[in-house]
């Protein structure tokens, strides 16, 4: 597993830099955190990424993970969005992503000249809650950065679990994967991939150590379908990310 020093230097570099920034507006009286409207964690830690590229050894990264509110926004790691309306039967909400467990960069593999960069999307996403606190979501990501140019529909249940210090949130989802967002990721010349379903497990847990420091503990599980398996750029269905952080409550 190996680090890279720019992605290490980085993050660490912007974690270093909203420390500074915050010390330096409470010296002068002034809460830059409270000046956001910001309410949630900040996590810092390390993620494990095992993507399902041929010649792409599993890697250890520094990561950064938000969770919380600004407002009536919400931030959930790579996701954030908007509640755009409250209906009777549950909510309507705008919603954007970076596509963080599709991509591949050209030094790490000899398959490609040019990277197959993350993605910046946004949709509607519909919340509605089911029995026994199940809530179900329906969403609707367009590539909006120009990367794939298209797009992808998600259906997932998750259930929330709270217990004396700890609290676990479960997740099923299944994506449907346009032809052409597949074959921006496991395409090639001479190999056409079509457009097919992706199922994710997912588990997050928190452990609160204090009243404002805690840890999390997330393991993403992505398993592909034939044709992207089949793709001469994959070695494997299955993506696996991993991430084990410690933040704390502003």
């Amino acid at each position: 597993m190996a680090i890279h020093n720019s992605k290490k230097a980085f993050v660490l570099g912007l974690l270093s830099l909203c420390i500074a920034l915050q010390s330096q507006a409470e010296d002068h009286g002034f809460d830059l955190i409270n000046a956001l409207d910001f309410q949630g964690f900040v996590f810092g830690g390390a993620t494990y990424n095992d993507l399902p590229y041929r010649g792409v050894e599993p890697e250890t990264t520094p990561g950064l993970i938000i969770i919380g509110r600004m407002g009536d926004a919400f931030i959930e790691g790579n996701r954030a969005g908007y509640p755009l309306a409250r209906l009777g039967f549950g909510t309507l909400s705008a919603i954007g992503q970076i596509r963080m467990h599709q991509y591949l960069e050209a030094n790490d593999t000899t398959l490609i000249s040019e990277d197959r960069k993350r993605a910046i999307e946004i949709g509607p996403q519909l919340s509605i809650p089911l029995s026994h606190g199940v809530i179900s979501q329906f969403s609707l990501f367009q590539d909006i950065s120009g990367t794939h140019d298209s797009h992808e529909f998600e259906a997932s249940l998750y259930k929330r679990f709270v217990f004396d210090r700890a609290r676990i949130v479960a997740t099923l989802a299944a994506q449907y994967q346009s032809e052409d967002l597949m074959n921006y990721y496991v395409g090639t010349d001479n190999y056409q991939a079509h457009s097919e379903w992706t199922s994710e497990a997912e588990l997050l847990a928190t452990y609160d150590m204090t009243d404002d420091w805690s840890a999390i503990l997330v393991w993403r599980y992505y398993q592909h379908g034939r044709d992207f398996e089949h793709s001469p750029l994959t070695s494997s269905d299955r993506t696996q990310r991993i991430a084990l952080c410690i933040g704390r409550y502003f």
